[in-house]
């Protein structure tokens, strides 16, 4: 299996440069038949749903929506907490889980430790390091590396 990861690289790519890597993945996926390849969105930056990052996430969901790829959606894992009832991409969230909650704009505040503040560490959610980010988002990401190896398998 072979998955390519960003960075913030997204954030700064146009049309031509995601269309690019598109096309250099299919054309791995073509030469090397018996490996699994996963795509990828790239991290939340704080734009919102009008900014570059969202509509290059965009592309890259279509074209794995379009031709039955596997995507792992970072940004849209980062865009929710675990009860899924608010999508903070659309309030400015960036990768840190930081978003405007009052329309100022101005990341005032932060989703991930609003929830674990009211949910039990070691039960609800657990302490872990995470790259420019908070332990419940990690959390978040590995659950869903999770039940994306396991769809993997099961179609394979």
């Amino acid at each position: 299996m072979i998955i390519w990861s960003w960075c913030g690289q997204v954030s700064n790519a146009n049309e031509d440069s995601i269309k690019l890597y598109l096309d250099l993945m299919t054309q791995l996926e073509e030469e090397y038949p018996s490996v699994v390849f996963v795509y990828m969105t790239g991290h939340l930056d704080g734009s919102g749903e009008e900014g570059n990052l969202n509509q290059r996430n965009e592309q890259i969901r279509k074209y794995c929506r379009d031709n039955n790829k596997f995507l792992y959606d970072f940004a849209d894992i980062e865009s929710y907490d675990p009860d899924g009832e608010t999508n903070y991409m659309l309030l400015y969230a960036n990768d840190a889980c930081e978003y405007d909650s009052d329309g100022n704009d101005s990341r005032d505040a932060n989703w991930a430790e609003d929830w674990r503040d009211v949910h039990e560490e070691n039960v609800d959610w657990y302490m872990c390091g995470s790259q420019h980010s908070d332990a419940l988002n990690a959390n978040q990401k590995a659950y869903a590396a999770w039940a994306l190896w396991v769809a993997i398998a099961k179609r394979l």
